[in-house]
C-alpha cells in the first residue's frame, strides 16, 4: 500500500499547525469524557495480554443490542472485523451498490471475491432502490450495503433491507449490512435490523464505536450474527489479541452509553441542515444525507481540494468512489464555528474564480 485512500491522513498533510479535518466523518463534540477516563484507567492493567474473547466487551455490547453475547465478534475496528468476515465467509461473488465504501473492495480481493456492481443513480439522490434486488441470482453468495450509505448519506428504508434479507436467504445468500453510521440518522431505531438477527442466520450487522464516539485512534469495531459458525471461523482469519485492553475498556464504556449519542443526534441534525444549505447557496450540488456528513459536486472551482488544503483545510475527494469523479468531494459535519469556516473559505474562493472570468471577459471585449 503506497497510499492511502481514505479521509482522515493528517499525518501526510503538509500543513502548518493543526489542520481542520473535514475528511473525517467523526463526532465534532469529540471524545466523552468517560471514554476517556476508561482509556486512562485501563493503561495501568495494559501490562497484561488482552482478553482474546473481548468476553467483557462482548457482553456489554450484547446488553446494549438485546443479543446474546455469543452473537457478538469484536475486532480491532470494523475494517479489522470486516476483512475477517469476507476471509471467513470466502464467497465467489459479492453484490454491491456503487458508489459505497471503498474497503469493501480491498477486503473482497483480499477473500478472491469477484464484484458485482449496480450503478446507483444520481437523479435518485443515489438511493438503493427496490430494482437493486434483481441482480441478486444464484450465483452470487454474498450482498454488502452500506445504512446510512458511505459516501452519499442516504438511508435505506428497513422494509427494503428486509426485502433483500429475505432474497438472499432465497438464493442462499448472506447479507452483511454496514451500519457504522447507524446512530446519526433522526430515528435510527428504524432503520438497524438488530431485531433480525436472532431469526436470520444470512444476516450479519457491522457496527463500530469510532463514528460517534470519536475514537477511531481506538481501533475496535464488532459485528452480530446468529451463525456462530461463521462468528468462531473469523477469529482464525486474523491474529489473536487484535482489541487491545484499552480498547475493551473504552468499547464498554461506549456500550452503557445512552445520553451522548442523543446528544450528538440532535446537534449534526442542526449543524447538517445549516451545512448543506450554505453549500446549496454557494452554487454547489448536495446530497441531502441522513449521517454526519455531507456529499456534494462542485462544477465551480478547479482543485478544490488543493486550494483549500492551501489554507488548512482538509476534505475528502470522491475521485476513488466507483460512481463517482473528481468533482464530487464529502466533507464531515464539524462544529458551527468550524462549518462557518470552511463555507466562509468556499466562498473567496468561489469570488476569486468570478472575478479571474470577469477580469478574462473584460480582456476579451
Amino acid at each position: 500500500m503506497t497510499e492511502n485512500r481514505h479521509g482522515g491522513d493528517i499525518y501526510a498533510e503538509d500543513l502548518m499547525g493543526e489542520p481542520l479535518d473535514f475528511s473525517a466523518s467523526i463526532n465534532p463534540l469529540g471524545m466523552p469524557e468517560g471514554i476517556l477516563c476508561a482509556a486512562q484507567e485501563a493503561l495501568a492493567r495494559s501490562g497484561h495480554y488482552p482478553d482474546p474473547l473481548c468476553r467483557r466487551l462482548r457482553a456489554a455490547i450484547a446488553a446494549r443490542e438485546g443479543v446474546t453475547v455469543e452473537q457478538v465478534f469484536c475486532g480491532g475496528g470494523a475494517a479489522d472485523v470486516l476483512f475477517r468476515l469476507l476471509l471467513a465467509l470466502k464467497p465467489k461473488k459479492i453484490l454491491l451498490p456503487a458508489p459505497t465504501f471503498g474497503e469493501y473492495a480491498q477486503a473482497a480481493a483480499l477473500a478472491g471475491s469477484e464484484l458485482v456492481r449496480v450503478p446507483l443513480r444520481e437523479q435518485d439522490n443515489f438511493d438503493l432502490r427496490e430494482d437493486f434486488w434483481d441482480a441478486l441470482i444464484p450465483d452470487i453468495d454474498a450482498v454488502i450495503v452500506c445504512n446510512p450509505n458511505n459516501p452519499t448519506g442516504r438511508v435505506i428504508p428497513k422494509w427494503l433491507v428486509k426485502k433483500g434479507m429475505e432474497r438472499c436467504a432465497a438464493v442462499g445468500a448472506t447479507l452483511i449490512v454496514d451500519e457504522c453510521f447507524h446512530d446519526f440518522p433522526d430515528e435510527p431505531e428504524k432503520i438497524v435490523m438488530t431485531d433480525c438477527v436472532p431469526e436470520h442466520r444470512n444476516l450479519v450487522l457491522l457496527r463500530s464505536f469510532t463514528k460517534m464516539y470519536a475514537m477511531p485512534g481506538i481501533r475496535v469495531g464488532y459485528c452480530l450474527s446468529s451463525d456462530t459458525g461463521l462468528l468462531d471461523r473469523m477469529y482464525d482469519a486474523g491474529a489473536p489479541w487484535s482489541v487491545s485492553v484499552v480498547a475493551q475498556e473504552c468499547g464498554i464504556r461506549a456500550a452503557q452509553d445512552t445520553e451522548y449519542s442523543v446528544r450528538t443526534r440532535e446537534y449534526i441534525a442542526k449543524q447538517r441542515a445549516q451545512l448543506e444549505d450554505g453549500l446549496r447557496g454557494l452554487g454547489f450540488s448536495v446530497i441531502p444525507g441522513a449521517a454526519n456528513f455531507v456529499l456534494f459536486r462542485n462544477d465551480i472551482i478547479e482543485n478544490l481540494a488543493a486550494r483549500l488544503r492551501a489554507r488548512g483545510i482538509l476534505i475528502r475527494s470522491c475521485a476513488n468512489f466507483e460512481g463517482l469523479d473528481a468533482r464530487w468531494f464529502r466533507v464531515a459535519v464539524r462544529t458551527e464555528a468550524e462549518n462557518f469556516v470552511l463555507l466562509h473559505a468556499l466562498r473567496e474562493l468561489k469570488d476569486s474564480v468570478s472575478e479571474k472570468k470577469e477580469g478574462a471577459d473584460q480582456w476579451q471585449r
